[in-house]
């Protein structure tokens, strides 16, 4: 850190500074994931440990770091200072990339010297409501920012949990009320299906510790919660809400008449979510949320390990608008909307596979009809949605009572396109197109009738042309008065530019011509190459150059525009009454606004599956779905839709069948990088597919519903956990035991490598035989134990597979094609090969290698069959032992002992010479 102490930190004197550093430091203790930030007026400053973590995120260098370090004092401060941009940018990057919170101090002086500093905002990746004009007035809102609070209540024997969500963007509440197990396994999969940004819990009490790890593997920022605050009454919060819910017409204006309340637990949670967000203070809120309860059967069961192994997001911070983006995950490869409404939408999807037959079908027929006509489907995703608005936005905008006449324009265009819409809807020959898209937006826009008319009647639309939002001068003659001044003004600079034509002999209105842009108002513009005409004359003054041509002005176009510019504010000062109450009137239509959006948002998602589906290299096929518990999983020439699409690569399509009773679990052999986890994952991602209604990377594809998607592809070590590479291992898979049912997918890689090579044999052997005998789910479960493939001869449903490659002395190829049967060696020492290890390496290992398998095969010779028989007899002996009586135990332990030592086997007379002696 630089140790640069400026004679007069942030212009205060050392009065000054003693002061704000004993303030400072007064502070309360935070956690290191909140920044805070001083609003200075014209710049913010960060203090303490924030300014090098700001430093180093914002400058990439702790060079910026000052210390304000008063003289006669020993306290000292380190500071950065933040231009305006500089904060706004990374307040975006903190709340929405990061997962961080943010707190801004302002000062109450007017001064900017003193210290009466008050925390006027704070902001939490759940809670952006005081940040949403900075972070969404430039920039699109791609993602949601759910808020869920959690509350655990014990009920005799059982665990109950209620949980409580809050889309301020979609103002809606969520509850639901379940009974988990200590694992919280149904607790999880309602998280990866909800993906809130930040969760509520009670602080101080333990039952808690399992929870905030699992939020955290979730990505999940924890905000931790007094225990009494989760104690309201249940009138306290139906008083809330009463305040809240949008009551249908002739409804019982009474949230106690609703069901969800019922839900006591759950109901807990949301009176902590909705105080914490403090909706009730803000008026616009009021009457605009709904309330529903939340069901979990409605969708496939993931967990976080699923999600991890699928590669269903990319990384935080990944840059959407990059070509990468594409590739890096099934987000990125199904994702091609074109509204901000569309891409929140997608990623929701893609968490909520769904289990309902019918409704899969739906979607698949849309997909399908977008797919096979592609003029209607490029016109839609090309032309028409990108034309679109956040509707959200501008929704949120008018109920905080900011929007302005451009707002409600932005809104009228809306109406204005979607006809051009609806017509191509119309057109397509599908039923399920017209009943689930082109009916309801059809009577959604019947709904804005009147809208349209109001803006018709009251905007001029004649100004809007020009860049100006104003109100027809016709409803007030004050106003008509300024719209004659202005036009007088108009007129005036037209004449002028026909004199400045003549003065340069050029012609007016084609050579020179009478702009306006915000930042510069009126002025003249001419072509690059006609500039030199007024280069080095005094009398015009130029104000910038840009691709179209030069920009300038003179003197008495000066006056006018000035002249106009106050004309203007007087006149839509004078309007002000006018748009205030059109701005009531349109928060009269927030709830078709908003149904039209998510009619917007579902459409975009559909062109979105049918343009992915098209512009893969090979194209998508429809699934063909059948029904939960059918039993079939039948994938011909399946493919990653990641891997495809990166440059340089072909891709070996491969087939995977299941079939009830015949088929459940594949094991799967072969050498490292030789494909088994694409395999596998390939699979998974194409079942998942299907269930959000995507087409999927096969040449033809048979899926039955599954109730859950779960894997375990991969581990490392979570230090900051406390969990080592083989734990981590041991959880998810513990958690794919609990939750697996005969109708689920489970896709497991490389289980048991973080242990000893026989432990870890056998822990994989008796998961894998669980999952085929007791579960009975398809499974693929790719191994290193070549061993565990001795189990096909065993259970009938169990077959192996291996990804083929050719070895010789010379040369190792990877065909990366799946056959049928074991492989005996996983090529490792070749592999290093390819990896271009030191040759002196790979001939010790080589070397290293050989011993260690004529040692084993040794062994194997010295195995006589008395030997062999002693060693099952043992077996039998430990197999019939009663755990609970330690009678039966030891009397175990003399029978094994003595069937041992009564054996003539010069193997166990090496291995045990103990019982010999």
């Amino acid at each position: 850190m630089a140790n640069l102490k400026p004679l007069k930190s942030l212009n205060l004197d050392t009065t000054q500074q003693k002061n704000f550093i004993k303030y400072f430091k007064s502070l309360p203790d935070k956690p290191a994931t909140t920044v805070r930030f001083f609003d200075r007026s014209d710049y913010y400053s960060v203090h303490g440990s924030d300014a090098e973590f700001v430093a180093k995120c914002v400058f990439k260098s702790t060079n910026v770091v000052k210390i304000m370090a008063p003289s006669g004092s020993e306290d000292e401060v380190p500071y950065v200072v933040l231009s305006k941009n500089n904060f706004e940018s990374f307040v975006r990057d903190l709340l929405l990339v990061r997962n961080y919170r943010v707190e801004v101090f302002t000062n109450k002086n007017a001064s900017k010297t003193s210290n009466e500093w008050v925390l006027e905002f704070k902001g939490s990746p759940g809670n952006l409501s005081q940040f949403e004009d900075l972070l969404f007035a430039n920039n699109d809102m791609v993602t949601g920012s759910a808020l869920t609070a959690l509350h655990i209540k014990q009920q005799g024997k059982q665990k109950v949990i209620g949980i409580a969500c809050i889309e301020t963007n979609e103002r809606l509440f969520s509850v639901s009320e379940f009974v988990d197990d200590c694992f919280f396994s149904e607790l999880e999969a309602l998280i990866v299906i909800l993906g809130p940004k930040e969760c509520i819990i009670p602080a101080g009490d333990a039952e808690y510790d399992r929870v905030k790890i699992l939020l955290e593997r979730n990505n999940v920022i924890v905000t931790m919660k007094k225990k009494q605050e989760f104690l309201l009454e249940k009138n306290d919060v139906v008083q809330d809400l009463n305040k809240l819910i949008r009551f249908t017409k002739g409804q019982q204006e009474s949230a106690n008449t609703l069901s969800e309340t019922s839900k006591t637990v759950a109901l807990a949670a949301l009176g902590v979510a909705i105080r914490y967000l403090e909706l009730v203070n803000e008026s616009s809120n009021h009457g605009q949320y709904d309330l529903k309860l939340l069901n979990l059967n409605r969708f496939v069961h993931l967990d976080a390990a699923a999600v991890s192994a699928l590669n269903l997001f990319p990384k935080p911070g990944t840059n959407m608008s990059s070509a990468a983006f594409k590739w890096q995950s099934i987000l990125g490869v199904l994702d091609r909307c074109r509204t901000p409404q569309g891409h929140r939408l997608m990623a929701q999807w893609i968490k909520q596979p769904l289990r309902d037959y019918e409704v899969i079908k739906d979607r698949h027929d849309i997909v399908e009809c977008f797919l096979n006509n592609a003029t209607c489907r490029t016109e839609l995703h090309e032309v028409h949605m990108k034309r679109l608005p956040d509707i959200l936005i501008l929704i949120k905008k008018l109920l905080r009572k900011k929007a302005s006449l451009q707002d409600i324009f932005r809104l009228y265009q809306v109406i204005l396109r979607i006809p051009k819409i609806l017509r191509l809807l119309e057109e397509q020959d599908s039923t399920t197109v017209i009943s689930t898209l082109y009916n309801p937006m059809k009577e959604t826009v019947g709904d804005l009738k009147m809208f349209k008319s109001m803006v018709e009647q009251i905007l001029d639309l004649e100004a809007v042309e020009k860049g100006e939002y104003l109100v027809k001068y016709t409803f007030d003659d004050q106003l008509k008065e300024y719209k004659e001044q202005m036009d007088e003004i108009e007129g005036k600079m037209k004449r002028l530019l026909s004199k400045v034509a003549d003065d340069l002999g050029i012609e007016a209105g084609s050579t020179i011509k009478l702009d306006y842009v915000g930042h510069h108002g009126y002025h003249f513009r001419m072509s690059l190459k006609d500039e030199p005409l007024i280069r080095k004359s005094s009398k015009f003054q130029i104000l910038d150059a840009i691709k179209g041509g030069v920009r300038f002005t003179n003197e008495k176009l000066a006056d006018y525009n000035a002249d106009i510019t106050n004309s203007r504010e007087c006149y839509e000062e004078q309007q002000k009454t006018v748009v205030d109450e059109v701005i009531r009137i349109a928060v009269g239509y927030v709830e078709p606004w908003t149904m039209l959006n998510n009619q917007i948002a579902q459409l975009d998602c559909f062109l979105s599956f049918a343009v992915a589906a098209a512009s893969a290299p090979e194209p998508y096929i429809r699934p063909n779905m059948h029904p939960e518990g059918a039993g079939q999983l039948n994938l011909k020439q399946l493919r990653h839709p990641c891997l495809e699409l990166q440059e340089d690569v072909n891709f070996i399509a491969n087939d995977a069948v299941f079939t009830k009773d015949e088929t459940t679990m594949y094991i799967i052999t072969g050498p490292n990088m030789g494909g088994k986890s694409t395999f596998i994952r390939s699979v998974g991602v194409a079942v998942l597919m299907a269930h959000v209604g995507s087409f999927v990377p096969c040449s033809q594809a048979d899926i039955s519903i599954v109730d859950c998607i779960l894997g375990r592809v991969g581990a490392d070590d979570n230090l900051s956990k406390g969990l080592s590479t083989f734990m981590v291992e041991m959880v998810e898979t513990a958690g794919i035991i609990r939750m697996a049912t005969e109708k689920s997918l489970v896709i497991i890689d490389e289980l048991g490598r973080g242990t000893s090579t026989y432990e870890g044999c056998g822990i994989a052997w008796s998961i894998a035989e669980y999952l085929a005998k007791e579960t009975k789910c398809f499974t693929l479960f790719a191994t290193h134990f070549h061993e565990i493939t001795d189990m096909t001869e065993t259970i009938k449903t169990v077959k192996s597979c291996h990804m083929a490659a050719i070895a010789d002395n010379s040369s190792f190829t990877l065909l990366y094609q799946v056959k049928p049967g074991v492989m005996e060696k996983s090529f490792g020492i070749q592999v290093a090969k390819l990896a271009n290890f030191s040759p002196d390496v790979v001939e010790l290992a080589k070397k290293l290698y050989d011993e260690c398998e004529d040692h084993f095969t040794q062994l194997k010779v010295a195995e006589d069959q008395e030997g062999i028989d002693a060693f099952l007899a043992s077996l039998e002996k430990i197999a019939a032992v009663d755990p609970n009586d330690d009678n039966s135990i030891g009397t175990m332990l003399q029978d094994v002992r003595k069937c041992v030592k009564n054996t003539n086997s010069d193997y166990f007379r090496k291995t045990f010479p103990e019982l010999y002696a």
